[in-house]
């Protein structure tokens, strides 16, 4: 009997646990683009990435282009998009420092260590997954 109600009991946590109306996390602004990018840090264009604290942009991929930065503890990658306005011709991000700024009306500004808003904002980042084998970073998602 004790088998029968610890079965029963675990199979209704299992089929409520997984219904249409958990929280969808995806982001309705930006789209699912393939990325894929090999960034060499022996280059100069990348050398500073090698150093925690610096950023670089890298136009051509994701939506608006991919922001990478060494935390110290480790790579990010965001797309340079803000993720909180559809995409348009203001919401393409510029990299200043550690942060991301977004020229829309609401000016909103983005910390590239944590990918959060620096002020209230809904959605984080977009961010990408990171792969590091020596000197090769490869972004992807």
């Amino acid at each position: 009997m004790k088998k029968f109600i610890a079965l029963t009991i675990c199979s209704i946590v299992f089929s409520t646990s997984c219904s249409k109306d958990d929280w969808d996390n995806r982001n309705p602004y930006l789209p699912e683009i393939a990325v894929n990018v090999p960034i060499n840090t022996s280059l100069p264009t990348y050398n500073t990435l090698n150093y925690p604290g610096n950023a670089v942009y890298i136009g051509g991929y994701g939506i608006n282009g991919i922001l990478v930065i060494n935390t110290g503890t480790g790579i990010r990658a965001f797309d340079a998009t803000c993720a909180n306005h559809a995409v348009s011709s203001c919401s393409k991000l510029t990299l200043e420092g550690v942060e991301a700024k977004c020229s829309c009306n609401d000016n909103l500004v983005y910390n590239l260590f944590l990918g959060l808003a620096t002020t209230d904002a809904q959605y984080p980042l977009k961010e990408y997954r990171v792969n590091q084998s020596g000197n090769m970073i490869t972004v992807i998602n």
